[in-house]
Order: C-alpha cells, then sequence, then structure tokens
C-alpha cells in the first residue's frame, strides 16, 4: 500500500469478487479521547452555498493543501475543536495524511484547522467515526448516506465512499436521493453505478409520467431526471404530442432565460421527443428578424392526412416564442399547411410581420419562394401558406428533394412604439 493510503477494507471469499465490508478497526475507544491523541481538529463551519471548487485546507504552519469539495461561504458561524490522532486519521485518509504530514514541519505544532459547510456537519463527523472504528452506523435516511459519501470524497476516504455507495444501491430510494445521485461529480468512484440506479427508480416511478398526479413533481426535477425518465419511458405512451407539450413547460419553467432554453431543448429534450425528431429545426434566434431551417420527411407529411399536424422545436424573434405547424385538413378543400403560430403563455405583440416561405425545389435544389407577406394585426394568429394536398402526397412531388421538404422561413418583426 501508498505511502498514506487509506485501507480499503476489501474481503473475498473463494472464487469471489471483491466486496466492501465493514472493518472494526478496533479504536472507537481513542474518538475525541485526548489521552490517546496527538492533535486538536479545528472545525470552522460557515455557511452553505453549494458551488464545487478547489479550496485549501490550511494546517498550523499556514500550508495549502488542495482539497475538491464545496465551499459553503467565508464566514465562521461556529467553531468545534476535537482531539485526534494522526496515525488513525492518516491511515484511513491521504487528505489528513498530507494535512498532518505538513504539520508536522515544526514541533510543537499541534492544532490543524479545516473548514465545512455547516449542511456537512453531521455527515463529518460520522465520517470521522468510521475511520475511527471502520463503520457506518445503521440509518435508513439515503440523503445521509449522500451526504456521508460527499463529505468522504471530499476528504479521500475510499473505503467509505465504496461503504456509502453499496449501502444506497441496497436499500430502497427516494426522489430525493435519486436527484443526488444523478448530480454526482463522475469523479467519485462509483458513481455510475449510483447514477443506472437513480435511473432506473426514477423511470419505474414516473412510468406514466403524463398523469396529472405527477405534474408538480416532475417539475422539480433536474435535466438529467427528466432525460432518464423520458429516455427509457416515453415510447409507451398514447400521444406524442402530450410528450412534447410537457417537455415545453418543464423547459420554461427551469430555464427561463430563452437562450440557454434553446440549447437544452435542443440538444437534450427534444431528441427523446418524436414530434422533435419529425421536424428538425436548424437555427435558433431571438433577434428582431430571423431566419429558420426546417426538414420534414415525405412520410410523416403524408402521415397527416386526413386531420393531423406535427409541430416543431420553439423558436424567438423579438421575444416572442413561435413554433412551425404542418397540418392537413380537408376543408374548404384538400390541403398541406405550413403555419407559424405563437407559444402559449406569450402575450399579444401588436407591430408588422413581414414574413416569408421558401422550399427547394426538387429540378433545381434552390430555394423558392412559396409564399409571401407582410401583416400588421395584432400577432395572435397563425400565419403561413396552404398547399393543394395533391401536390404534396404525390410520388414525384416537386416539394421533396432526397425524400424531405426543406423548408425557410424568413420574419422580420417590427413592435408597435
Amino acid at each position: 500500500m501508498a505511502e498514506g493510503e487509506a485501507p480499503t477494507g476489501l474481503v473475498t471469499g473463494p472464487g469471489e469478487e471483491k466486496t466492501e465490508a465493514e472493518v472494526d478497526a478496533g479504536f472507537e475507544f481513542a474518538f475525541n479521547n485526548k489521552a490517546f491523541s496527538d492533535r486538536v481538529l479545528r472545525i470552522e463551519v460557515v455557511g452553505t452555498t453549494r458551488k464545487r471548487h478547489r479550496y485549501k485546507a490550511k494546517d498550523n504552519d499556514g500550508e495549502g493543501i488542495d482539497s475538491s469539495c464545496v465551499v459553503m461561504g467565508t464566514s465562521v458561524l461556529r467553531v468545534k475543536t476535537i482531539h485526534v490522532s494522526s496515525v488513525i486519521l492518516a491511515a484511513r485518509s491521504s487528505f489528513f495524511f498530507k494535512l498532518f504530514s505538513n504539520g508536522a514541519k515544526k514541533s510543537g505544532q499541534r492544532q490543524s484547522k479545516i473548514r465545512i459547510a455547516d449542511s456537512e456537519g453531521n455527515a463529518f463527523m460520522e465520517l470521522l467515526r468510521f475511520m475511527y472504528n471502520g463503520k457506518l452506523r445503521p440509518t435508513t435516511e439515503s440523503s445521509l448516506l449522500v451526504d456521508i459519501l460527499m463529505a468522504a470524497d471530499k476528504f479521500d476516504v475510499v473505503s467509505c465512499i465504496k461503504l456509502c455507495t453499496q449501502r444506497l444501491i441496497g436499500q430502497p430510494m427516494t426522489l430525493e436521493c435519486a436527484v443526488r445521485c444523478l448530480d454526482l461529480p463522475c469523479s467519485i468512484s462509483m458513481a455510475a453505478d449510483l447514477s443506472e440506479a437513480a435511473k432506473k427508480f426514477l423511470s419505474e416511478r414516473y412510468e406514466k409520467f403524463l398523469l396529472t398526479k405527477f405534474q408538480d413533481e416532475l417539475m422539480t426535477i433536474p435535466l438529467t431526471g427528466i432525460v432518464a425518465i423520458l429516455s427509457r419511458n416515453h415510447p409507451g405512451v398514447a400521444s406524442e404530442e402530450s410528450v412534447y407539450d410537457f417537455v415545453l413547460r418543464w423547459a420554461h419553467l427551469q430555464y427561463p432565460n430563452s437562450e440557454e432554453r434553446h440549447k437544452i431543448l435542443s440538444s437534450s429534450l427534444l431528441p427523446l421527443v418524436t414530434l422533435g425528431r419529425i421536424m428538425t429545426i436548424a437555427i435558433l434566434t431571438d433577434q428582431s428578424s430571423c431566419v429558420i431551417n426546417f426538414s420534414i420527411k415525405h412520410e410523416h407529411c403524408r402521415g397527416l392526412f386526413p386531420s393531423r399536424s406535427i409541430r416543431s422545436p420553439p423558436f424567438y424573434c423579438a421575444g416572442q416564442g413561435f413554433f412551425l405547424s404542418a397540418l392537413a385538413k380537408t376543408e374548404p378543400f384538400n390541403f398541406f399547411g405550413l403555419l407559424i403560430k405563437k407559444l402559449e403563455g406569450n402575450g399579444p405583440l401588436r407591430g408588422t410581420i413581414d414574413y416569408e416561405m421558401e422550399v427547394t425545389a426538387r429540378r433545381s435544389s434552390e430555394f423558392a419562394s412559396i409564399s409571401r407577406r407582410t401583416t400588421t394585426t395584432d400577432i395572435r394568429q397563425a400565419f403561413g401558406c396552404r398547399i393543394p394536398w395533391s401536390e404534396i402526397s404525390a410520388d414525384d412531388s416537386p416539394f421533396f428533394v432526397d425524400d424531405n421538404l426543406h423548408l425557410r422561413v424568413r420574419i422580420k418583426i417590427t413592435p408597435q412604439p
């Protein structure tokens, strides 16, 4: 074992892979016992903010030791001192091995200092006890186990990381625990196993995630959880349009910034929704004028008749949200419609809209205008164009190149002063 490396506590049986086991280290009597300690550990508890970065723990000589952790603020809320054995802690943790090694440069110095968040207090004390006795006290609180796991990662106690992971996987998971497991740093050993267990829990819990009773709860779940639910469950739902609406509602609530929301929708969520894959969007913009490219397969256009519709991922222009709707109608005649519609929840925008729709033609493969118009009415209703259905459904339809309808929409909005 390398100098300063903590013992792992791994045991094996004949023909078995190594598994983590609790080991009675036999030093519990020495915990916070002055007679069996050679150091005083000064624990400064600070305010909580959840931001992970590098910081330096200081020993009595002012030497810095890097540690990746959750630093929670600068103001010290309280101070706790305990008596510790540098030999016991250094044997379990490379962090403490370095801390005490640096502190030994000057003789007679017995105090070392660390800083933790107020939310880490209970977990850190459990971690210290583990380093003395090799055991974790029984608990069914998954959130506490995650806290101990994070503390063990922060202070490089490898054997505790493995034991916490096994307990979390072996006991029933909660929603809070699942969300936190999905957010674990990939640097934590076995983080992938916890992430997989969390994804399985979420997919089973929200198998029917479109039910009304789940909506408020789902709106609080972060992106990784929503991706896990959609990727495993949505092929079995009855309405892809309902899935699409759910994704938009969640994204608008979680990402109020339109640019960030566009990125999340296009890169992470809409590729998981069938409607988002049917109609792809190439450009997202939020300027007063924009150019958006759409692509729709011929088979999906034909599948709309007689009265279905599909819609694109959202795009934004002049601060307003829109989407493209492709639809088939039989009244007043059979036609294929391409309409730009406003997203729900946006107030009316009064002004002038100049728009043009272009499609690539089979013969030239270049864009040609099929509709161009200026409107000055309130922007409440859809605007676009109609194409006779016979021109869309025909095998030799001039609107499809490589079996795709390639559409370009140019929009310029001039709001009223």
